[in-house]
């Protein structure tokens, strides 16, 4: 009995210190540093990513509509999503001014929209970005299952289309969230103290789990099959150069999009497990972690294209480099992409 008595204790004086640290100013002071830097990376990462699809031809393609999609959605993160998170979060907690600003406003108008606005702001980039994925998975699952129909059923107008859906759906899912504001508001701009649960629970939740369900079936399957392609047609195709590396490129921007996915996967199911057990809410330094790890996924998009991708690779040296001319070759490429 006494054992379990101070256990309780021990857990709770855990629980309290915990709960300081993420209330404390020097924690947010780093969460402001970190964040600008994040920032700062994700922006310069993804405007390199969109200006090189914006620049050279060859980038031009159906396939890379989607991820320069996912590029805008991520830049927006850098631009939009932490400067609003770090005004209206962090930097009450270290300047008391803007604290008792913040506070005067909710009191005038019964909630802080600023505060609203992140939210709003995150729900949407955060589902622009799953949709994207998505979108990205049935693409390579229709080029790598139904090649044949691949140019018929993936047109640049229907790629277009698709993105103005996305964008227009993610709007309404994110602004949804004002019709389930809590009647009593909590101190904080985090989401769980603007946001009835009802909202996560039976809207956001299962919107995400199908998105993300259907995203990881639809990769795996594309995967598999281009890698079972790929390793029955290598001596098939081994007279035929053209064929050999169109068979390689498709396989390597499959894969491309599955370390996409992984990445994402990797940096978002973190949020998924502390708001299923409560954590969010109940610790004062874990939500920050974790929104940090949403937040550098964002920054990771650009790495990944770099290193798979020999196209996006050369777009970017040519612009850091401030070169022009073509960044195709006459000849295919050693590292299996038709360049």
């Amino acid at each position: 009995m006494n054992f379990t008595k101070k256990m309780f204790q021990e857990n709770a004086t855990l629980e309290d210190e915990v709960h300081v640290a993420g209330d404390s100013e020097s924690w947010h002071i780093f969460m402001i540093v970190f964040q600008v830097i994040l920032a700062l990376g994700i922006t310069f990462g993804n405007t390199l990513v969109i200006a090189s699809f914006w620049k050279f031809e060859p980038l031009r393609i159906v396939s890379n509509i989607f991820l320069v999609n996912l590029a805008v959605a991520d830049l927006l993160v850098g631009i939009l999503a932490i400067p609003i998170r770090i005004a209206f979060v962090n930097l009450p907690m270290v300047r008391q001014d803007m604290q008792m600003f913040l506070q005067e406003l909710k009191e005038s108008l019964q909630m802080s929209p600023f505060c609203f606005l992140w939210q709003i702001a995150s729900v949407l980039l955060l589902l622009a970005s799953l949709f994207t994925l998505a979108a990205i998975a049935i693409e390579r699952f229709v080029a790598v299952r139904m090649p044949f129909r691949y140019i018929e059923l993936c047109t640049t107008k229907r790629c277009v289309l698709v993105c103005a859906f996305i964008w227009a759906l993610s709007i309404v899912m994110s602004v949804l969230c004002l019709a389930f504001v809590k009647e009593q508001l909590g101190n904080t701009c985090r989401m769980a103290d603007l946001t009835s649960p009802t909202y996560f629970k039976c809207i956001l939740a299962p919107c995400i789990g199908f998105v993300f369900l259907v995203s990881w079936v639809l990769n795996m399957c594309t995967f598999y099959t281009a890698r079972k392609a790929v390793k029955c047609s290598i001596n098939i195709l081994r007279d035929n150069k053209a064929s050999e590396w169109q068979m390689l490129s498709t396989y390597k921007v499959t894969v491309t999009a599955f370390l996409v996915l992984i990445t994402f996967s990797l940096c978002y199911i973190p949020t998924v497990v502390f708001t299923a057990v409560g954590i969010l809410k109940k610790y004062g330094i874990f939500p920050d972690v974790v929104i940090l790890l949403l937040f550098a996924n964002s920054s990771m998009n650009p790495i990944i294209y770099g290193l798979r991708l020999p196209l996006f690779r050369r777009a970017f040296a040519k612009i850091l480099k401030r070169e022009n001319g073509s960044i195709a070759t006459s000849n295919y490429s050693s590292d299996g992409e038709n360049t």
